[in-house]
């Protein structure tokens, strides 16, 4: 099985330092992001399949001729303390480190997804719980909440107004959409129309509606796990401005373009929504927090320039191979580490 642990390391490789590079430049991206978020999503998938097996796969070659084979062998001497038969069996000290390395950091992915989703859950509860302390909930008498924006969608039942100048317009969101909340700033409320202000509503609810929080949290754990590979930093950065792409889509289905770029234009926090990156206080965001105003910053140049000039769609034979380069990445090896050689 040398040959496959070769192959994976090569693909791991690939997936940690060329690519990612190369993707987050990719001007598609802008064409189709829902596109470009499932070829990321297949590297992430690939890329950690790939890094975790390449060593089990070399640990495991004296043992087996295929991966499931051998991990049953080894555990069952394990089981039966049979530690002579690693001698028969002509295993390595490298043998030992490579399982045990590929072991390890298996389990370190994992442990990091479990850490992360557990940090943002409480961070999310606390931020729900200062936001409902410090704002005015749109219900029943919504010309007191809201002013002169009266004649707004029902989607703003769920919204929370702060007290505050600052124009800020945000999402928290919750285990089921009807336990989510859009957040809007009374400066965002005065400066914006009718119009605008139903954009970036609509804006805000897309992030809610198709989840984009649990894509970024995946992506976050990625990243603290691994902060020093290249992919993981293109990775996080690439994901949060597709869903703000997706987003922008979202708005744009029944909303005028001109109204959220207009939105986007006025609103110096960039209607982003408050995603696992920056799960911040309301504090932190009225103080000026650099981590936050980084995240109000995140209008990168080809969002802006999808929105003032809108790109044609890809065609059927590039979202194909897309899809196809998807699939491949995501099963190849996964039937190789299955199958084996």
């Amino acid at each position: 099985m040398t040959f496959l642990a070769v192959c994976l390391a090569a693909l791991a490789l690939a997936l940690a330092v060329p690519v990612p590079r190369v993707l987050s430049q990719a001007k598609f991206r802008a064409r189709s992001p829902w596109a470009a978020m499932l070829l990321w999503q297949a590297i992430a998938l690939a890329g950690g399949l790939s890094m975790v097996g390449a060593p089990i796969v070399y640990g495991l070659g004296p043992f087996g001729e295929s991966v499931p084979g051998a991990a049953l062998h080894v555990l069952r001497l394990s089981a039966a303390a049979d530690f002579a038969a690693l001698t028969e069996l002509d295993v390595h000290a490298g043998h030992i480190f490579a399982l045990c390395l590929g072991v390890l950091l298996g389990c370190h992915l994992l442990a990091t997804l479990l850490l992360t989703y557990v940090r943002v859950l409480v961070q999310r509860r606390r931020h729900r719980d200062v936001v409902r302390l410090l704002s005015t909930p749109v219900q029943g008498d919504q010309a007191a909440t809201l002013g002169r924006h009266l004649n707004l969608s029902p989607e703003l039942l769920h919204a929370h107004v702060l007290e505050h100048d600052a124009p800020l317009a945000y999402c928290l969101p919750g285990r089921t959409n009807s336990g989510s909340v859009t957040v809007l700033s009374r400066g965002l409320l005065d400066q914006l129309s009718e119009g605008e202000l139903a954009a970036v509503v609509a804006h805000e609810q897309t992030h809610l509606q198709q989840r984009h929080h649990f894509l970024t949290m995946a992506f976050e754990a990625w990243y603290r796990a691994l902060p020093w590979l290249p992919t993981t930093r293109h990775g996080r950065a690439a994901v949060t401005e597709l869903t703000e792409m997706l987003a922008d889509d979202g708005a744009l289905r029944a909303h005028r373009r001109e109204d959220l770029v207009r939105a986007l234009a006025l609103s110096s926090s960039g209607l982003e929504h408050r995603d696992v990156r920056r799960e911040a206080t309301v504090d932190e965001t009225f103080t000026g927090d650099p981590a936050v105003q980084e995240q109000s910053e995140l209008i990168t140049t080809a969002r802006l320039r999808r929105l003032l000039v809108p790109p044609e769609p890809l065609g059927r034979a590039a979202l194909g191979g897309i899809v196809g380069i998807v699939a491949a990445l995501i099963l190849v090896p996964t039937a190789a580490l299955l199958l084996g050689p």
